[in-house]
């Protein structure tokens, strides 16, 4: 009989960072990564299934809310969850996301019991050096009395890493991230990169800065917006490719307008097809979210040559490996600005080699022998 293992997070969104996981436990990994293949799990899905999810056996809908303080919406998800977890007798649970995560060891408590192994990867606490009172408030003992109900937490940075080590009850380890496909990154021919612009009116000497994120108040779209601004009106031919979709969209859509850049601005929405040449054939790299567990858009960026600009939080300073050249303060945007410009006349200067460790080869490889080790 197979073995079954639930993966859990809020957002349905989420499932992309574990795909590489749900297929290697499923045995379905293709090369050149088919000799981590584990197999011989069932694995299924649980989220607010907001999109599809692929890689899964069985597919489940809960209703996550994101924001901590819906205790309504939460005791619904807690019971939808708890009918599922109960239900189907799994070996084992990995889960993501802070607030499903914590719903989630709550409804696996009588299945921990029963020998349910619950794991648990943050990828990136909402406390944190410099956070706000309230996120110390809202999550910090939240966090601490979950890890009770936890076999393994995985922390994807140094600073959460000590944190969780030092504070939490509960074994704590680390690892490199989610890794970068490098295979799905391989070098694209210039054709093809050119090709992958001009699907969006991009020119052949359109100076390109790339940002791929979902849009919401902590990843911090307007920023770039409004530090580029000024920039864009001296030069026509600086372009700003937003990747993504979500709640803040609109409002930073009618800041490029207000700004009078809009026409400079693309909102294509998030890229699937040829995404790889189109990231390729940017100029710029910048992630400049308040808050982050790492970057792997960063990475990805990095791995293809990318000059990279990025704000100064604590998975970005693990990438960078704390070199302030390439930081900026989440709330200013007139020292963004003035990076920029040194960025767009000399690119070599803000580049950076790629960390090689942050490759999805060694992801999936510290991923296998950790569920080795705890789940047998």
């Amino acid at each position: 009989m197979k073995r079954k293992i639930l993966f859990t997070s809020h957002t349905a969104n989420f499932s992309k960072f574990n795909r590489p996981l749900m297929r290697m436990l499923r045995g379905t990994l293709e090369e050149p990564y088919e000799e981590l293949n584990i197999g011989g799990w069932q694995v299924d899905y649980a989220s607010a299934n907001e999109e599809s999810v692929r890689d899964a056996d069985n597919v489940y809908t809960v209703n996550f809310a994101r924001n901590p303080l819906r205790f309504d919406k939460h005791t619904r998800a807690y019971r939808q969850l708890k009918k599922i977890i109960d239900e189907g007798d799994y070996d084992a649970i990995h889960t993501h996301t802070p607030v499903g995560s914590i719903i989630t060891r709550l409804a696996a408590r009588k299945a921990r019991r029963r020998g349910t192994k619950v794991i648990y990867t943050c990828h990136g606490f909402h406390f944190y050096d410099g956070a706000p009172k309230k996120n110390w408030l809202l999550y910090y003992r939240a966090e601490k009395n979950a890890a009770k109900y936890t076999d393994l937490l995985i922390t994807i940075n140094r600073e959460d890493y000590k944190r969780a080590k030092k504070d939490f009850k509960c074994p704590v380890e680390m690892i490199d991230g989610a890794g970068v496909d490098t295979a799905r990154f391989a070098k694209t021919a210039k054709a093809e990169q050119l090709a992958a612009r001009a699907k969006f009116g991009l020119a052949k000497d359109d100076f390109v800065i790339c940002y791929l994120a979902e849009f919401t108040k902590n990843k911090n779209q307007r920023m770039l917006v409004e530090a580029a601004a000024p920039i864009m009106k001296e030069n026509p031919k600086l372009k700003l490719l937003f990747l993504g979709e979500g709640p803040c969209l609109a409002e930073t859509k009618e800041l490029a307008k207000s700004l009078g850049v809009e026409k400079q601005c693309l909102f294509p929405g998030y890229v699937r097809d040829n995404y790889a040449a189109l990231v390729q054939s940017c100029n710029l790299y910048t992630s400049l979210s308040i808050r982050e567990g790492l970057g792997l858009g960063v990475l990805e960026a990095l791995y293809c040559g990318l000059p990279i600009i990025v704000t100064d939080n604590r998975g970005h300073r693990d990438i960078v490996d704390g070199n302030k050249k390439y930081l900026v303060s989440p709330s200013d945007a007139v020292s963004l600005t003035r990076k920029l410009r040194e960025a767009i006349r000399h690119p070599e200067e803000y580049k950076l080699a790629f960390p090689k460790r942050y490759t999805l080869s060694n992801s999936l490889s510290e991923m296998r022998a950790i569920y080795e080790e705890i789940l047998g």
